[in-house]
């Protein structure tokens, strides 16, 4: 019908219409399209994000830029293939991109200058790196600045998502990797030391803040930091990322291998993240070797870990606690070989973070005794799943890739820091319970049921009886009814005639011997064999024990304006029994982070050094003061000898570390040493003291 014919008319005209319109919003679009700037290449691969809070290891030693170096020589294998090609071959396709971008700030001082890059200290700069399309002298790789931002703490939870953000943003991949360079404390610190901002310190929840804030999955996270590898810090970064590479033990200033790694990446950007760290963890241990640099190989640890296995260890390291708590609460006397096994794992570092290596827990011999089997085979098999490689020196031969934090002898600040990073429930109401002068969070206790106060249980007290020895010795007696007791130390100090202070001549472990009645007398033993260096006595702080005749010390010194620890052991099996390891920067109590600044003796040898003596007491300032030794020379290896020390007036503190690693201290005693024998002023040694725990 006519009718009809003319709607369908119609109905082709509005059709018309529509896709003349289409198009014009089509032609439209694609102008508009056009128009926007290009943020980035086709997706890559991989995006690496480099994360580098410079702060003293910059200024200082300018390790930051040393990795820096380390990736402007590294160039795409198939680059450097396509360059030594023979006439008729044909070159490889190019490799699918690897983007490289940097954020740098957190140092008072940069040294890159030989790398083109200026960069400025008083801002956050973001960076791109390009290697060289062509192996040329012409053509080189380079660093190009992206952008210059206001000032700000590296250790911001802000300033972190922020370049995360950005770089995924701007450079968007199938895969994403995060560098996390810088100091790292372990789970008591966290990471980053920003000297711009007074030390500011990144804490692992709020690592955990930063990640989120993010918005990325990372396919892969390299802590280039000491102390990473925990189970805290897995626990805290394990929903924002699949693989975790990382060190339980300090890290060496000059990192990662980063060309190495890097160069590789780029040749095979289709590896996960779990082969990445493998590579990672190789090459580092390759980088040492090749340097010959034999304390750090000899401490180095590196692990991959699966986060998506940290769950089940966390749960049940919760378990573990438990049982602990447990315990704690009804058998003293089992106590003991529960502590014992604790203590008797791995410590890493120089124990003032408390980091233990968590499968030498359940690799020791007694495990199966204290702990249930259920539990004891769970845990062997969650962290055979969650550490899937790990490679270790030949000193920490019994590392296990993951450690965790024994924070029992944390002051009450510590532990509220600790509190918001602790994956264990029942491990925080064991650590109200032994501290009393702490309390675990609300929100603890609606998970888990309060545990007794050690100042509940009497068999937990600590009484010693001060005695004084034949050969005219103060000491300490006790008897064995305590168990809330583990090692005997003593801390000796010197008047220096010369300058009327007292300094510490160090610390070691207190001699026991048994009577008739077995009780246990501890006596100080080292006034007829105290460490020497080359002849000077020295202040020989005692760190740690591996077995009972083996025992690792360290030793201050200055070289220069800079403070190192000379690292020293003593064999009581070896003919050779006091032997000098190596420098370390060691601890620093201003930033409460480890040094990675280690170094061997021949670096050193021919430049002067001296001994450090700690001044009792501190200055105004809070900082440690010291008098000094005679200028000594460094040789390529020093001479560690024990010799008697020189008459004169000496101060003796004797504390207990208990059973739970915290320090009893008790009363300091005066004594005079003639050469040959020690006296005791009259009536300043007798009695009885109950020894309390002084949490601050």
């Amino acid at each position: 019908p006519k009718g009809a014919a003319e709607t369908s008319g119609s109905l082709s005209g509005v059709k018309k219409g529509s896709v003349f319109l289409k198009k014009i919003w089509i032609i439209l679009l694609l102008l508009l399209l056009w128009a926007l700037p290009v943020h980035a290449e086709e997706e890559a691969e991989w995006t690496v994000m480099f994360y580098l809070c410079g702060s003293d290891l910059e200024s200082k030693h300018g390790f930051a830029s040393g990795n820096l170096m380390e990736i402007s020589l590294c160039y795409p294998l198939t680059t450097l293939r396509n360059a030594t090609l023979n006439e008729g071959e044909e070159p490889d396709a190019s490799p699918v991109g690897v983007n490289v971008v940097i954020e740098t700030g957190g140092s008072r001082e940069w040294h890159a200058q030989n790398l083109e890059m200026d960069i400025d200290p008083g801002k956050l700069q973001r960076w791109h790196y390009h290697p060289a399309e062509n192996f040329s002298l012409e053509e080189w790789n380079t660093f190009d600045l992206e952008a210059d931002l206001p000032l700000a703490s590296m250790a911001d939870p802000e300033t972190l998502a922020d370049f995360i953000r950005w770089s995924a943003e701007k450079y968007p991949a199938k895969k994403y990797a995060l560098v996390l360079w810088d100091h790292g404390g372990g789970s008591k610190t966290g990471i980053f030391i920003d000297e711009l901002f007074d030390g500011d310190t990144l804490y692992l929840d709020e690592l955990h803040d930063a990640l989120a804030a993010g918005g990325v999955d990372f396919e892969a996270v390299l802590f280039d930091a000491c102390l990473m590898a925990n189970l805290e810090t897995a626990a805290a970064i394990q929903d924002h990322a699949r693989w975790m590479i990382a060190s339980e033990e300090v890290v060496a200033g000059k990192g990662t291998a980063m060309g190495n790694w890097l160069g590789q990446l780029y040749f095979t950007p289709q590896w996960d993240g779990r082969r990445l760290g493998r590579w990672i963890c190789d090459m580092t241990q390759k980088k040492y070797a090749n340097e010959a640099d034999e304390q750090a190989q000899d401490t180095l640890t590196w692990s991959v870990i699966d986060l998506s296995k940290i769950g089940r260890v966390a749960e049940l390291f919760d378990r573990f606690c438990q049982l602990t708590g447990r315990i704690f609460a009804n058998d003293p006397v089992a106590m003991m070989a529960n502590s014992a096994l604790v203590r008797g794992t791995y410590e890493f570092g120089l124990g003032d973070d408390s980091m233990r290596d968590l499968a030498d827990l359940f690799y020791d011999s007694s495990a199966p005794l204290i702990v249930e089997k259920q539990l004891y085979y769970d845990m062997l098999d969650a962290l055979t799943e969650a550490v899937v490689y790990n490679v270790r020196g030949g000193g920490r031969s019994s590392a296990g890739g993951l450690s965790f934090c024994y924070a029992a002898d944390f002051t009450a600040d510590e532990l509220e820091i600790y509190a918001r990073n602790c994956p264990s429930p029942h491990y925080l109401a064991f650590l109200d319970a032994i501290n009393p002068a702490w309390s675990a969070p609300d929100w603890v206790y609606e998970r888990v049921e309060k545990l007794p106060s050690i100042q509940e249980i009497p068999e937990y007290d600590v009484t010693m009886e001060k005695f004084i020895s034949d050969d005219g010795m103060p000491g300490i007696k006790k008897g064995l009814d305590t168990v809330n007791f583990y090692y005997m130390h003593c801390d000796l100090y010197r008047l220096n005639p010369k300058t009327g202070r007292v300094v510490q001549l160090g610390s070691t472990v207190s001699k026991p011997y048994m009577d008739d009645d077995f009780n246990l007398f501890f006596t100080f033993y080292g006034f007829n064999e105290w460490p020497a260096i080359e002849g000077v006595h020295c202040n020989a702080k005692f760190v740690s024990e591996s077995f009972i005749y083996s025992q690792l010390y360290s030793i201050p010194v200055q070289i220069g304006s800079d403070n190192f620890l000379l690292r020293c052991g003593f064999d009581a099996t070896s003919d050779d029994p006091l032997t000098v390891y190596g420098l370390w920067e060691g601890y620093d109590s201003d930033s409460s982070v480890f040094n990675r600044n280690v170094v061997q003796l021949s670096q050193m040898a021919g430049q002067e050094f001296r001994l450090l003596y700690p001044i009792d007491g501190t200055g105004e300032s809070g900082k440690m003061r010291y008098e000094t030794s005679e200028p000594l020379t460094m040789y390529r290896s020093l001479e560690m000898t024990a010799k008697p020390l020189e008459p004169g007036t000496y101060y003796l503190d004797y504390w207990v570390e208990d059973l739970f690693t915290r320090r009893l201290d008790i009363e300091r005693v005066e004594v005079q040493w003639d050469g040959q024998s020690v006296s005791v002023p009259d009536g300043t040694w007798q009695g009885t003291e109950t020894l309390n725990m002084r949490l601050e």
